[in-house]
């Protein structure tokens, strides 16, 4: 039986092949959580005039008004209802299927006509079924104060869930 003799592998400026396959991998790995971290991150407004292939209006940033308490810098002009004002404010919005529902919190929810109102006529054109949940400011509970639902066929139909119950 004939004895093969054993090579050392080759070495490359001091480094073995599995050494090189390590670094290789690594560098592969760093490169994948910086790519990752690029298309996650938020893009910034730099100011300065749009990149190259870019339209100047592609990028458009929008703000929420003050939490309430707190002073509103929102301009006068602006279109549509505010989604936070002295007595209310929007505590969440959902769409789906065509339907929009939206969770408002209010110092008096017997203002949930006006206010449903108000932010249901700006949107109502794009929906089938608007429903506007209001609560009672503070109030965590599952069950909502009021429903106000807005269908084209109907039109606002109100649903008290904190009125007393009429005895037959």
């Amino acid at each position: 039986m004939a004895l093969i003799p054993r090579t050392s592998t080759p070495r490359l400026l001091g480094l073995g092949l599995h050494a090189w396959l390590r670094l290789g991998l690594l560098g592969c790995a760093v490169a994948l959580l910086v790519l990752n971290w690029n298309i996650r991150r938020a893009p910034l407004d730099t100011g300065g005039p749009a990149p190259a292939g870019e339209a100047e209006g592609d990028l458009e940033i929008v703000t929420l008004d003050a939490l309430p308490g707190q002073a509103s810098d929102r301009p006068a002009d602006l279109d549509g209802p505010s989604l936070v004002n002295e007595s209310w404010y929007v505590r969440n919005m959902a769409t789906a299927h065509g339907a929009f529902v939206i969770e408002v919190e209010a110092e008096d929810p017997e203002q949930s006509e006006t206010i449903s109102r108000a932010l249901i006529e700006p949107i109502k054109d794009d929906y089938a079924e608007i429903l506007v949940y209001v609560n009672r400011m503070g109030d965590d509970s599952d069950l909502p104060a009021r429903r106000v639902q807005w269908t084209p066929r109907d039109g606002y139909v109100e649903l008290s869930y904190d009125a007393p119950e009429a005895e037959p």
